[in-house]
């Protein structure tokens, strides 16, 4: 039997699988973070009709005189170190690693699978997982961040708690509760002058704070003068405590707060800072504390006497303010995986945040379907990092493209058009050789 039939065949099946390979790719020429492939080809064995020999004294070397025997397939390998191009879908949940890294995708919080298609989702358990299989996302929870080779587990972000209606007949719901934080500092700023007439009656301040329970409160106050007489002494009482729908509460009683300035300088000497202590049945509030060290007694040069002191909550920095408990109103992403969590009270906290991993040999990854990778022996284990580590960095609300270049699979798809045909003419005229020896015996 003439070996060129069965070089050709084998010509036939390396093309034909090259053909399957091209055909593959350009399927996916619109799958998210799909990686083209390429096929390699080799020679088979070959036949030595004749050996070799050295030169000798009177002759020269001689080759060997080999025929091949076809063509086999090498490999067929993945170019996964090619980035995707970006594309935008406004959707905050999708998102696009630029890097070599991996995202960390489980079916179980036991198998990893490793894949470079973003486009995740939010499930009924308030769990991230990927929109195709409902894969959980690996990562970091806490405000705590991914370092190298740590311990990662499902990404649950918003963790829903059922929270009573507001009135006793509302319904319960299930929301991501954030509870408030109580205003720890408070401070009264401007000058109180001696001459104001509203001190008589005592000059209203108020403002609003947040308690322990993290509701706001309204504390009303009134600065009037001391019974001494002195011009320069005062008192601070707390009027009232009103709550969030504007009801007056029962509180304990106050003892008011003398307040003394320096008749020459008009600088506050007594009662800079106390701790204001509001509880009863009626308000949880607690303590905090107040700064009167920013307050003056001074004449005012104004007509009408008029004093400009006035009430703020938190401190002079504009901290320690507390805020209202909130609901989670929007998740955002960090360029580092970061999650965070912005709530209906003006408050950001970090959630998580979103590990990945990268590989020594990442063209050894073995697919697996679904735009999911597997470790392999030949890629060596997953090294689990932050996605800085390496320059990387995530993009939210845009994903990465297939990197199937379709010019260049158009162009494989012409030689290997042309190289099926090459073989299939050599089976054809290598049988027209054959009937030509069969007819010898004629």
């Amino acid at each position: 039997m003439m070996r060129s039939l069965w070089s050709a065949v084998s010509g036939l099946n390396t093309h034909q699988l090259e053909m399957d390979v091209i055909g593959n790719n350009i399927s996916n020429v619109n799958t998210t973070a799909y990686k083209s492939q390429a096929t390699g080809f080799q020679d088979v064995l070959y036949q030595t009709i004749k050996s070799g020999s050295g030169a000798g004294q009177n002759t020269g070397a001689i080759s060997a005189t080999q025929v091949g025997l076809g063509s086999k397939v090498s490999s067929v390998y993945t170019n996964i170190s090619a980035q995707g191009s970006m594309q935008t879908t406004g959707n905050a949940l999708d998102l696009m690693i630029t890097g070599p890294s991996f995202f960390i995708v489980t079916p179980d919080n036991a198998t990893r699978n490793y894949s470079r298609d973003g486009s995740f989702a939010i499930d009924a358990n308030g769990d991230l997982v990927t929109q195709g299989n409902g894969y959980y996302v690996m990562g970091v929870m806490g405000e705590g961040g991914v370092t190298n080779g740590a311990t990662v587990t499902k990404l649950n972000v918003i963790n829903r708690v059922s929270v009573p209606g507001k009135n006793p007949t509302d319904p319960a719901r299930m929301i991501d509760y954030m509870a408030g934080s109580p205003t720890t500092q408070a401070y009264f700023k401007g000058n109180i002058d001696s001459d104001d007439p509203s001190l008589k009656e005592g000059k209203s301040l108020a403002f609003e704070i947040y308690g322990n329970d993290g509701k706001p409160y309204t504390l009303k106050f009134t600065i009037d003068t001391a019974k001494d007489d002195d011009p320069s002494t005062f008192n601070l009482n707390l009027d009232s405590v009103i709550d969030e729908d504007g009801k007056k509460v029962t509180v304990d009683q106050f003892e008011p707060i003398k307040l003394e300035y320096d008749k020459h300088n008009g600088r506050l000497t007594s009662g800079d800072n106390v701790q204001i202590n509001v509880s009863g049945e009626g308000a949880n509030i607690g303590s905090f504390n107040l700064d009167l060290s920013n307050t003056t007694n001074f004449a005012s040069s104004m007509s009408g006497h008029n004093s400009t002191i006035y009430a703020y909550k938190g401190d002079t920095q504009g901290l320690n303010k507390g805020y209202p408990e909130g609901e989670l109103t929007q998740i955002s992403f960090g360029t580092d995986g970061s999650i965070y969590g912005r709530y209906s009270n003006g408050q950001t906290i970090k959630k998580g945040q979103i590990a990945v991993a990268e590989f020594n040999n990442a063209m050894g990854l073995e697919k697996v379907g679904d735009n999911l990778y597997a470790a392999s022996l030949n890629s060596g284990a997953a090294q689990v990092m932050d996605v800085t580590t390496d320059g990387g960095y995530i993009n939210s609300g845009v994903l990465e493209a297939s990197n199937v270049d379709l010019a260049k699979e158009f162009t494989d798809m012409i030689t290997t058009q042309r190289g099926f045909q090459a073989n299939s003419r050599v089976i054809t005229t290598s049988d027209e050789l054959l009937q030509v020896l069969k007819g010898l015996k004629r």
